[in-house]
């Protein structure tokens, strides 16, 4: 006698070839619509994305050119300082720990401006080639690539030299990375999104903060130390005594703006990387949670890397200021996992995330200003309010001591944190409660469509309840398990999150409509520019008429997949 189903889950067909449950096709829809489609091809998304890469090179030539026009501060200066080395470093290979905090190795310098070259010529390429062309396409990408994916030479140094703490590394980011990921609840990002937004702050957020800063570093030091001399002499040029403390204050000075220069490069790098992930990847949803949830995940990605260094770095030191690589490793990949990168980057995905929930460019701005200074702000205070707070407590407290590694380290690091993270916690709060409202009323309405048309659908009403409560889906869950078995529990997860994401498909339509229908109802233009708008809006119409039926298709392949996974989980429940 065949077991009663689960309340919650799918019954099974009475005939596998009926209308309301197709049989499952040897290459399903899904695999077709989705997975062959994940990255966006249209005119629009592949001018802006080269326009975000321009921007970068171009202020990359001007670092080089400030630093190529620096004052020369000691004899023989290269004519760029990232050419200068300590004496005894080594001129080729991979440079050592501490020697990588200055210098950045040659042939990742040459590698970039190789990138450069070969970056504009594949745009010269694209710019004589028809725009729908697919190749426009498959060459954008690979523009993007060399402009962009060169600088992830400077991270690959550092980690090809450390294989061991890589792996090391990976358990806890990896864990990290899907309770990001798991924090979504609704609307899920694909997966390559996902890993793409962690290897871009890993690789390329990190190459760009080291490249740009070293850079940097040199060039504000020739103004910092301009008419001191810093060959050995206790005069200067003009015979004057020189004032050795006043020396180290400047190297202080030094050391303050470029950690200013540092934090404000990678915050714009982070916000780089999500914008860019928004624009190539084809997504369901784009408002707080996702920007947060990609910003976070570049935060991560980057933290992976400082963290090999640093541990690197301080296991080397150790004998000098007592830190070990362990503790090291503690401090970045457990007890501040969650903090410091991680914490700033979701601030800067957060307001990109806002930014794209509105349709007015003074907000646009705003928004996206706001998550940067709070987020630059963030970086710089953690690290002066941290030290600051570590010489108030040095004379107290035991250094090395089991309280202090467990406790006051960790707890000194990540208060200056704490009022960000509070604030990242209160927008994914507020972003998942919208999520949720927006579900319920997507959910319930492709139930009512299905009912009313009077057909099986994705969705039906007996359902509804189960997909809105994540209590009940894992009672359900549960409950399958127990029943029917392993094989069907992963079955019905399987379709139920094939059923989230035809409502996730859902409120994306609803969207589009609604901002359509608010673009729509502007102003109509002067009459001197009707004729240019004229041109513009049929260009955006066919665009649109393309990006409606793609998006028709979409929905008509998860519903089909919904629907198989629905006949997958009644089959194992009624076996």
């Amino acid at each position: 006698m065949t077991e009663r189903p689960t309340i919650g889950t799918p019954t099974p067909p009475s005939d596998p070839t009926s209308p309301s449950t197709p049989a499952p096709t040897s290459t399903p829809a899904f695999t077709v619509a989705a997975g062959g489609r994940l990255l966006r091809h249209d005119e629009v998304t592949r001018g802006r994305a080269l326009l975000v890469a321009r921007l970068v090179i171009g202020v990359y030539l001007l670092e080089l050119l400030l630093n190529m026009t620096r004052p020369h501060v000691l004899p023989d200066e290269p004519s760029l300082t990232i050419f200068w080395r300590f004496p005894g470093m080594p001129e080729e290979g991979v440079l050592d720990s501490f020697g990588s905090l200055f210098a950045i190795p040659r042939t990742a310098f040459w590698g970039v401006l190789a990138g450069i070259v070969v970056g504009i010529a594949l745009q010269a390429v694209i710019v004589r080639m028809p725009s729908k062309d697919r190749r426009a396409t498959v060459l954008t990408w690979a523009a993007l690539a060399a402009l962009l994916g060169s600088f992830a030479l400077f991270s690959l140094f550092i980690l090809a030299k450390s294989p061991l703490l890589v792996l090391a590394c990976v358990p806890t980011s990896a864990f990290a990375l899907w309770l990001i990921h798991r924090a979504q609840r609704f609307g899920w990002l694909p997966l390559p999104m996902l890993l793409t937004a962690f290897g871009w702050g890993a690789l390329i957020q990190w190459g760009v903060g080291r490249a740009f800063t070293n850079l940097a570093y040199g060039t504000i030091n020739g103004y910092m130390y301009e008419g001191t001399d810093l060959t050995g002499s206790t005069t200067d040029g003009s015979g004057n005594q020189v004032d050795f403390t006043f020396t180290f204050d400047l190297g202080y000075r030094t050391i303050d703006v470029t950690l200013l220069h540092l934090s404000t490069v990678n915050q714009l790098a982070a916000a780089v990387g999500v914008v860019l992930l928004i624009l190539m990847f084809r997504h369901r949803v784009t408002d707080v949670v996702t920007g947060l949830v990609l910003g976070a995940a570049a935060g991560l990605g980057y933290n992976f890397t400082e963290s090999v260094i640093a541990i690197e770095l301080w296991s080397i030191l150790s004998s000098l200021n007592g830190a070990t690589g362990g503790f090291e490793y503690w401090i970045r990949q457990s007890a501040s996992l969650f903090g410091s990168q991680v914490v700033f980057g979701a601030l800067v995905g957060a307001g990109i995330g806002l930014a794209a929930q509105t349709r007015r460019r003074a907000q646009r701005v705003g928004l996206v200003t706001a998550g940067l200074v709070a987020a630059i702000g963030g970086a710089v205070a953690n690290e002066v309010l941290s030290a600051w707070l570590s010489g108030l407590v040095r004379d107290h407290v035991g250094i090395g001591g089991t309280l202090d590694t467990l406790v006051i380290s960790p707890a000194i690091w990540l208060a200056p944190q704490v009022p960000f993270l509070t604030v990242c916690l209160l927008l994914l709060r507020s972003g998942i409660r919208a999520r949720v409202a927006a579900a319920r009323t997507a959910v319930t309405a492709e139930a009512a469509e299905a009912a009313e048309a009077g057909v099986g659908g994705a969705i039906t009403e007996r359902e509804v309840p189960f997909l809105m409560d994540p209590a009940l889906r894992f009672w359900a869950l549960v409950s399958t398990w127990r029943r029917h078995g392993p094989a069907a529990a992963r079955a019905l997860r399987r379709f139920q999150r094939a059923q989230l994401e035809v409502a996730g498909w859902r409120w994306q339509q609803e969207r589009a409509a609604a901002e359509a229908k608010a673009l729509g109802a502007r102003e109509q233009p002067q009459a001197q520019e009707e004729r240019e708008i004229q041109d513009a809006q049929e260009t955006q119409e066919t665009q649109e008429v393309q990006q409606a039926q793609e998006a028709r298709e979409e929905g008509e392949a998860l519903r089909a997949r919904a629907m198989r996974l629905r006949t997958d989980v009644g089959r194992l429940v009624g076996s």
